[in-house]
């Protein structure tokens, strides 16, 4: 019988208690989106404890969802976590790059916070949106600084040796519409869900086709 290391139960143990907690609201702002019966490219899915959470929407809608992670200790947490929330047969954690992936055509896809913290989010967007098919959906919901700091650009990517959780560079909405436009993909929505003096969390809305009613891109 074949026994789990501590390591790998302690680092999904922080991943739920510092990131699920926060996301799950996000993964319900983009699930309650999707059409009934739609298939879903999670990319990033970590443990999959937000997803759980929303089991009632994915169920409810029928939702076909494919969740990619390079960590094999937050995979391991979200195969049990699928199955403990009766989602085994609709949500497919894969070990598996952004970049490599092969798995189209999708009616939808979402960065949960995964998007900025790549090394190349250009090329994921212009991957991802290839997957796509004509008349889908990329979603993205991203913390936003509001200003520009020097201190804190440094000390992000620093608390992954404190907490082994990558929480990536800090964004700002010049860079992160600079992403999509340079992807050639086009972002019709930026939504602030919540936020602070400094930050917001905010949901990103993009799509592959043109923009027929010239409106562009809206933000609230």
């Amino acid at each position: 019988m074949s026994t789990v290391p501590v390591r790998s139960v302690l680092r999904g143990w922080l991943y739920d208690r510092l990131v699920a907690g926060m996301t799950t609201d996000w993964y319900r702002a983009v699930l309650s989106r999707l059409p009934d019966g739609a298939r879903l490219l999670d990319v990033g899915i970590g443990t999959g404890a937000a997803l759980a959470r929303c089991a009632d929407l994915v169920r409810a809608k029928r939702l076909d969802i494919v969740g990619l992670d390079i960590d094999p200790d937050y995979l391991a947490r979200c195969r049990a976590e699928m199955a403990n929330a009766q989602l085994s047969a609709q949500v497919s954690p894969v070990l598996s790059s952004v970049y490599d992936h092969r798995g189209g055509p999708y009616d939808a896809a979402y960065f949960s916070a995964s998007l900025m913290l790549l090394p190349d989010p250009v090329a994921a967007i212009a991957h991802v949106a290839s997957q796509l098919t004509p008349d889908g959906r990329l979603f993205a919901t991203q913390t936003f600084h509001h200003r520009r700091s020097r201190l804190l650009e440094r000390a992000k990517p620093l608390v992954r040796h404190v907490t082994t959780i990558h929480f990536g560079r800090v964004t700002y909405e010049d860079d992160f519409r600079k992403a999509f436009a340079d992807a050639g993909v086009e972002l019709m929505e930026l939504t602030t869900l919540s936020g602070t003096r400094r930050s917001s969390y905010r949901l990103a809305v993009a799509r592959i086709g043109d923009d027929s009613d010239g409106r562009g891109c809206t933000a609230a």
